[in-house]
């Protein structure tokens, strides 16, 4: 359990009157079980419950709260992760446990708990209670996410990050000025990750790697829309991390149906490989900027968490944006990959001709004319 005492208690909820925590045990272990574990996943969870035990229980809320004299790293990681993680089960807990904490069940029966000196709250004030530890334990498992997400990006864990600076970045270009290839610098790469893996692993990198075990990990490398601010920038979510992580069905599904298939596998394999490695030209940066704009408004559409009639039309449009975009630029892809982009042939007819500066003759305006004998109306004469 990652809460044991009724100080560590009074962090998250000072206006409890516990004596101790035995009657809230159960709920805790509840909410830990069918919420934390699930945000966290199980091997970052099992690895936190066994730090916090190896704290002595004297030492645990100040361990907690940055201020333990015997502890020269104040900010200890683990620290502010089971704190943040308390938050979770405290509001969770409390809030599930209303109803029930409000009845006292006995040999006679069910009664209403009546405390000395304390007015029996009203449904409606248990009820807004409920709604209130609801919100907030929404609020702390999206504080928990961020934090996790901000350790993630603090050591560079991202996926393809380290191959990003190699091969796209400004290393990239100072290799080619020095007349060394990408293998070079791989192999030096390679070789000095090597040398430094002999070192123990900080605690930082320690959680973010058991954390990646998760699926509210934050990045999905796969999709064209990875994170939820990602997602943020073209469908309001208030950049929630569990709203994201619900998303991802539809995510893949619209991915799937109307990206990909409009775009063909391969050429979409190959602009999001070259995103992941920062090599994107400007022209495939705007085609994946159009295509995550299409992604998220279908996703919109799709999904019931949303309920804008404007979506559907809006998609569609962006959809077909992406496509005409496609279409104008198709020979500053690369050709292997887009081949295989369904409308490749009628493009590459348009843009040689455009190449060749072929151009339709120019008609000359025909007079208006009478279509028939007797007709007071004129007509433009058919074009053939």
């Amino acid at each position: 359990m990652i809460i044991t005492t009724i100080e560590e208690l009074r962090l998250h909820l000072p206006n409890h009157a516990y004596d101790d925590l035995e009657s809230m045990a159960g709920a805790f272990r509840r909410s830990e079980a069918d919420v934390l574990k699930e945000k966290i996943g199980h091997p970052l969870y099992s690895e936190m419950i066994r730090r916090y035990y190896a704290v002595d229980a004297m030492y645990r809320r100040n361990w907690l709260v940055g201020e333990s004299e015997w502890n020269q790293d104040a900010n200890d990681p683990w620290a502010e992760l089971v704190y943040l993680c308390q938050q979770v089960v405290v509001f969770d807990a409390f809030g599930r446990s209303a109803d029930l904490n409000a009845v006292s069940v006995n040999q006679s029966g069910i009664n209403v708990v009546d405390a000395e000196n304390y007015d029996t709250a009203s449904k409606d004030f248990i009820a807004a209670y409920k709604a209130q530890m609801n919100r907030e334990m929404h609020a702390a498992v999206n504080r928990l996410l961020v934090w996790l997400e901000e350790m993630a990006e603090a050591i560079g864990q991202v996926s393809g990050e380290r191959l990003a600076v190699s091969e796209g970045g400004e290393d990239h270009k100072a290799n080619e000025a020095n007349g060394t290839n990408g293998q070079e610098a791989t192999e030096d790469a390679s070789s000095s990750s090597d040398e430094g893996s002999s070192e123990e692993p900080t605690a930082v990198e320690e959680i973010v790697e058991l954390w990646k075990k998760s699926r509210f990990y934050y990045r999905h490398a796969e999709l064209l829309v990875g994170t939820a601010k990602g997602f943020n920038e073209f469908v309001d979510i208030y950049e929630s991390r569990e709203r994201f992580v619900t998303l991802l069905p539809d995510l893949q599904y619209c991915q799937q149906q109307f990206i990909e298939n409009e775009l063909g596998m391969p050429l979409m394999e190959d602009l999001l490989q070259k995103r992941i490695t920062g090599r994107l030209s400007e022209v495939e940066r705007q085609t994946v900027r159009l295509a995550q704009q299409a992604l998220c408004l279908a996703v919109e559409t799709r999904s019931k968490m949303f309920n804008r009639k404007e979506s559907k039309d809006e998609a569609i449009g962006a959809v077909a944006r992406m496509v005409g975009f496609v279409r104008r630029h198709i020979k500053e892809y690369d050709q292997e990959a887009a081949q295989y982009f369904p409308q490749y042939r009628e493009a590459m007819v348009i843009a040689e001709a455009r190449e060749q500066h072929v151009e339709c003759p120019e008609r000359k305006p025909e007079p208006w004319v009478n279509n028939r004998k007797g007709n007071g109306m004129l007509v433009m004469p058919a074009v053939l």
